[in-house]
């Protein structure tokens, strides 16, 4: 990274042979064309690590309420100024112009993380759904009144549908964060998977309300409800996200998709089985978790079949011994961009201070002795 600073002292140190001896060139446009150098090493600098480190985690959570969001329409004033007359009875006025705005009906969705919360927008469909579930097979919804600034017409009222029995309907969302070890993948010798090998893409889990955590044999064996379901329970408290491979294969295919994944995002937990074998990956401050998983995974696989039966012991294990990792340990990790970053650095800085000194040669300011 100290590079696009280094280079960033040409500008510096040439700008000022050019102010020295050309009259074309003012004290402060060799400042400015300086600061433009600096400028330019930060944004690179910047671009690069976030380029490099930019990555997503899965939170788990489970839906709080919905709300329904009837239609409505808003009064509001807006003040304009117009000229009237002409000559010397010219004059300005100012004048009050009144408008409408309406507010569409639409459903929200509201669900719980722990250290968080999310709203999203759901479909009349899904909220009846929710509602429904919430209330124990009836649409029991709550009727509230907001302040709703301005209100001319429609319905004052939100509807909304509380989690008051407790029910549990899971749900995912994505997080940002920066992961060092994605950036510098060769530290922990994570080798680089050929394309081919029978290893899976990591989940994406676009449906915000049916997770994609359950991959290969894993999505046979075990009903994805109730794996969210678990998931919606522990990740709140144990901020982990679990995920289950079936392969039909050797154990390699356990440290490939584990290479392949660069070790999993900050809060993975990834569960790996074959028909003799288990492998689990992930960070965590406590390895024993890791393996006392494996030992579940051995004793609850019959052939290349994974028994249901397993969640219990699952989760039970997670709850006693699973402790997130404190990703703080990883600062030490140096990040590199890659050469192309350099070359376009070099390439746009030549143009952009070639740019500034032909205006500043250009213009009509001169410098004065």
């Amino acid at each position: 990274m100290w590079f696009f600073y280094a280079f960033a002292f040409l500008p510096l140190l040439i700008g000022a042979i050019i102010w020295f001896k050309s009259r074309e060139v003012t004290w402060w446009e060799w400042l400015i064309g300086s600061a433009c150098g600096f400028t330019m090493a930060v944004i690179f600098h910047a671009i690069a690590t976030i380029g490099m480190t930019s990555d997503i985690e899965t939170w788990s959570g489970r839906v709080s309420k919905a709300t329904h969001h009837p239609r409505w329409v808003e009064r509001y004033t807006v003040t304009r100024t117009r000229t009237v007359g002409s000559g010397k009875n010219q004059r300005t006025e100012t004048y009050t112009e009144v408008r409408y705005r309406t507010h569409p009906e639409h459903w929200t969705c509201t669900a719980n993380y722990g250290s968080d919360s999310d709203n999203w927008r759901i479909s009349e469909h899904k909220f009846e759904e929710i509602a429904r579930i919430f209330g124990g097979g009836s649409l029991i919804v709550t009727t509230e009144r907001p302040y709703k600034s301005g209100f001319s017409s429609g319905d004052r009222n939100i509807y909304v549908a509380y989690n008051k029995a407790n029910e549990t309907i899971p749900v995912t969302m994505w997080k940002r964060w920066s992961n060092r070890v994605k950036a510098a993948p060769s530290v922990f010798s994570y080798i680089k998977v050929q394309e081919g090998t029978p290893v899976y893409d990591y989940p994406e889990n676009s449906n915000r309300f049916v997770s994609d955590r359950l991959l290969g044999l894993a999505k046979m064996d075990i009903p994805i409800s109730a794996w969210d379901a678990m998931c919606s329970r522990l990740g709140p408290s144990k901020k982990v996200n679990i995920i289950m491979v079936g392969f039909d294969g050797t154990s390699d295919l356990g440290h490939l998709q584990e290479a392949k994944w660069i070790g999993g995002k900050k809060n993975d937990l990834v569960l790996c089985y074959g028909p003799d074998w288990s492998y689990v990956f992930g960070w965590t401050e406590q390895e024993i978790v890791k393996r006392n998983l494996e030992t579940i995974l051995l004793e609850y696989t019959n052939g290349k079949k994974l028994s249901p039966n397993i969640l219990p012991a699952i989760e039970k294990e997670i709850k006693a011994n699973y402790v997130i990792k404190d990703w703080s340990k990883f600062d030490y990790i140096s990040i590199e961009p890659p050469l192309w970053s350099y070359i376009v650095y070099i390439i746009v800085m030549v143009i952009v201070q070639a740019a500034a000194y032909v205006i500043f040669h250009m213009n009509q300011s001169k410098r004065s002795f």
